[in-house]
């Protein structure tokens, strides 16, 4: 099968470290594996649009949706997209979705309700991806999208893990991120290191100065906090080897990969309790409430201590259910029932 990748153009801006790049980048390895061909479409290149089975899109936001998908409907309808949203779901959230969707089929995008480009836009794909159920309940609730049109397909463990011998795990926990976002919760994570005394090592974007004063302020003086910064792919997984615990306690989450890859390197998991990314543990994790600094606390002492444990059966759950196999093979069989 000839399938072509095109991604949201604001992705140039974060380069590697962007979520939605990583996500189609994985993919993309794993369709090739199954002997497929998948192009990266490149703005300087050009590209014969009636010769692929499929069109796959990633990204949804930023006003350059529905121009590109219009066009492109034209030349092959076979069009399916990745919208990859996190979204942070309040008690008015789907109201006021529900009452910008009414309002916008007189105002037309004249008030740019952000998701307006990808709703409109929707009615020329033949599937939507989404990593979550949540993920597809939100995007069927707030967007008034038929369920019939949405798919879940998980997202992998990445594609540079692989088999290893297990090692004694020290007592540190570990969290990796561009750990200056907000949305990270990464002071919170700080202030839960400091009050229960866990050694904690941070590691990922640590963003400009001005973005990390907030981490380094709540650092303070503490001693049992390390900061990488960014690492190598070698040290990373070496981290993931060795440390016992891995916290992702996000405000908001789509996913959180880098949790999945822990897991399959043994570490015991503390996730956030929102949903979506507690989809990929089968209750084998602590959920805490991301705004609770003695949740997150607890539940990583609970598991320094061995009070509870979860692994190996984590690892297991996750190689067996999120392999590049078992994802690349869903993906075909969306590919296939449209092509």
């Amino acid at each position: 099968m000839k399938i072509a990748f095109i991604i949201y153009p604001a992705v140039i801006i974060s380069n590697r470290s962007n979520g939605v790049r990583s996500q189609a980048e994985a993919w993309a390895e794993i369709l090739r594996q199954e002997g497929n061909t998948v192009d990266l479409v490149s703005n300087w290149e050009d590209y014969e649009w009636k010769s692929y089975d499929v069109i796959h899109l990633f990204g949804a936001f930023g006003g350059w949706l529905y121009n590109v998908v219009n066009r492109l409907s034209k030349l092959n309808q076979n069009l399916v997209i990745s919208p990859i949203i996190d979204p942070v779901v309040t008690k008015t959230t789907y109201f006021r979705s529900s009452l910008f969707r009414a309002t916008e089929k007189y105002t037309k995008g004249v008030f740019r309700w952000g998701p307006y480009d990808f709703v409109r836009s929707s009615k020329y794909f033949k599937i939507i991806f989404t990593r979550s159920q949540f993920e597809s309940e939100y995007i069927s609730r707030a967007y008034g999208i038929p369920k019939s049109k949405l798919r879940v397909v998980p997202l992998s463990y990445s594609t540079t893990c692989q088999p290893y011998t297990p090692i004694e795990k020290e007592n540190f926990c570990l969290h990796i991120s561009s750990i200056y976002q907000d949305r990270k919760n990464v002071v919170n994570l700080i202030r839960a290191a400091k009050k229960y005394k866990f050694h904690l090592v941070l590691a990922g974007n640590k963003g400009s100065d001005v973005q990390y004063k907030p981490i380094k302020e709540a650092i303070g003086d503490a001693t049992n906090i390390d900061v990488l910064g960014f690492i190598s792919e070698e040290k990373k997984i070496d981290l993931y080897k060795r440390a016992k615990v891995f916290a992702l306690p996000s405000k908001s989450e789509g996913v959180g990969i880098v949790a999945v890859d822990a897991a399959y390197y043994g570490c015991e998991i503390v996730i956030t309790n929102i949903e979506g990314p507690k989809e990929y543990y089968n209750k084998q994790c602590i959920e805490v409430n991301p705004y609770s600094v003695d949740e997150i606390g607890s539940a990583v002492v609970n598991f320094m201590d061995g009070a509870i444990s979860y692994q190996p059966n984590l690892s297991l759950i996750v190689k067996e259910n999120f392999s590049m196999r078992e994802i690349g093979q869903k993906l075909m069989s969306c590919y296939n029932s449209i092509s």
